[in-house]
């Protein structure tokens, strides 16, 4: 078994825009975990991790980024925040 490293030259720009990125795909972690747990904390609630994690999509992709406060999360790939709440799962 054996491995191959490959390491990407980035100028400024780049580097700026990809640290961008993963801050961005961290704050849409932290949002859901923070929801998810808040979530559990309602014994009234049944419904399945699975079912809650996709309210949360719903509520992130309908009601946060269309909020003012976080418009800058409109510039930033929907591929993104797809992956952090399939990572959250």
């Amino acid at each position: 078994m054996f491995g191959i490293k490959r390491e990407l030259k980035v100028n400024n720009s780049e580097a700026n825009w990809l640290s961008q990125c993963a801050g961005f795909s961290r704050f849409v972690y932290n949002y859901g975990l923070g929801i998810m747990k808040s979530s559990w904390e309602f014994e009234d609630i049944r419904a399945s991790d699975s079912k809650r994690l996709n309210t949360i999509k719903k509520v992130f992709t309908n009601v946060t980024k269309k909020n003012p406060d976080f418009a800058w999360c409109n510039k930033y790939p929907a591929r993104i925040y797809q992956n952090a709440f399939r990572n959250l799962a």
